[in-house]
């Protein structure tokens, strides 16, 4: 791990300040000219700190301009034919359904008094008083019946191979065996749909803070990484990672492309690249590369909950298991510890954000996540293999017995409401405690040896 100062770490600080001034500000090219030729003539000054103000400036306009030019925000098409996926049911109020939904541009709330079915949706037009400034869509019976429901052969490639490809999964898991609830249960697990998802179990993932588990992350799309690479052996060397890529990406389009799953596979692409280029492979360069990438193909996914949870989840797991490497542990108890290391760094990192959006955290998050880290991989390998031989009748009694079983659970939540002052000094507070920790282990290890 490398300094705060490192110019990847800069870089990426002063790219985001550039999204961030966009909001307010739209530097003109003359702005950018002036401000790049600015810096270009600081570097024949012996100034460093000139020269750093400078680039940072540069940087910064240079983002905001090119935010604002090729990434401008996309509007609820009003009045104009859309095409929305439904794809659960969230609750009902005194007067309505509450469903998740979404659309090209990202997620909203649909509320209905009638009920609709998880599929996706041709509205004709929009209605021009639909949409209030949270992206909630109100319809009623009339307004329902002007939304055609599309097939599959109506769909355009990829949505209709992704439909097409979860289909089929989900008859070939029925076809071993597996019981409706265990169908819906891998569908969200292994092709991040939630759609035949049970409403009991989805509620007990969110209450208990395993509601990570159920969306495709990178944990999920590591650990297919993994059985691609094994996979690969089987193949001359030549051509191994070919097949680890294009396996790579097409679970990526199978999952939908979800934001954290775009973050895993630039991840993943990046380190497939620094093998090929004989590179050494840095777990925080790569993070910060593949951030600085996902926001240059879409500046605002800054402004998205699960993208913000997912950089953040990750970057906590690499500081978590870099402190790790300090310590000489005995192999017997290396690899719990660093389960138990990798739960406690995620949750801790993401506290402030869960804190801040959701206004309420779970006790039992933490100790439930250190318990599913073994279990998940071998679930998900059930599920693979479920696709392949009838195993379905071998393995409904455990699996469904230890679903029903976590919605007995009692959720033990406490409310934490917290201002973005106060998410910003806790975030500083623990960079500022990394570092102190960072400087008092390298002078330790440089004592010792």
């Amino acid at each position: 791990m490398q300094t705060p100062a490192h110019f990847s770490v800069r870089l990426l600080i002063y790219w985001i300040s550039g999204i961030l001034l966009s909001n307010y500000y739209l530097p003109s090219i003359s702005i950018l000219l002036i401000a790049f030729c600015s810096w270009l003539l600081s570097t024949y000054y012996n100034s460093v700190c000139l020269e750093e103000i400078l680039l940072s400036c540069s940087i910064v306009v240079l983002s905001a301009h090119l935010t604002l030019t090729f990434h401008s925000k996309e509007e609820i098409p009003v009045g104009e034919p859309l095409i929305i996926s439904i794809e659960s049911f969230e609750g009902n109020t005194s007067e309505y359904l509450r469903y998740q939904a979404q659309w090209r541009g990202g997620d909203f709330k649909v509320y209905s008094k009638e009920p609709i079915d998880n599929a996706y949706y041709l509205i004709k037009e929009l209605p021009k008083k639909g949409f209030n400034d949270q992206l909630v869509l109100f319809v009623n019976r009339h307004k329902l019946a002007d939304w055609l429901k599309l097939t599959e052969t109506a769909f355009h490639f990829p949505i209709r191979w992704v439909a097409l490809l979860r289909n089929s999964a989900s008859k070939r898991w029925e076809e071993m065996r597996f019981s409706p609830i265990l169908v819906g249960f891998y569908r969200a697990l292994l092709l991040g749909d939630r759609s035949l998802l049970s409403p009991e179990i989805k509620t007990a993932f969110q209450q208990l803070g395993l509601a990570h588990i159920l969306a495709i992350s990178g944990m999920h799309f590591g650990l297919c990484y993994l059985l691609f690479n094994g996979i690969s052996l089987l193949l001359p060397f030549n051509v191994r990672r070919g097949f680890r890529v294009i396996l790579s990406i097409s679970y990526a389009v199978a999952t939908g492309l979800g934001v954290s799953v775009i973050r895993a596979l630039i991840f993943i692409l990046l380190y497939e690249l620094g093998i090929a280029l004989k590179r050494p492979i840095n777990r925080l360069q790569l993070l910060l590369s593949t951030l600085l990438i996902c926001l240059m193909i879409q500046p605002y996914w800054i402004y998205n909950v699960g993208f913000q949870l997912s950089f953040t989840a990750v970057l906590g797991i690499f500081v978590g298991l870099y402190f790790l490497d300090f310590f000489e542990l005995p192999q017997l108890l290396k690899k719990p510890i660093q389960l138990v290391t990798i739960s406690l760094s995620a949750q801790l990192a993401v506290s402030p954000i869960l804190a801040f959006y959701f206004e309420e955290l779970s006790l039992l998050a933490l100790p439930l996540s250190i318990i599913a880290s073994p279990i998940l991989p071998i679930v998900m390998i059930i599920g693979g293999v479920g696709l392949f031989l009838p195993i379905g009748s071998i393995t409904n009694p455990l699996l469904t017995s230890l679903l029903e079983h976590l919605t007995h659970v009692t959720p033990i939540q406490v409310q934490v409401c917290l201002d973005l002052p106060e998410v910003i000094g806790l975030y500083s507070m623990l960079g500022l405690l990394v570092y102190v920790a960072h400087q008092a282990l390298h002078k330790r290890r440089k004592k010792k040896y």
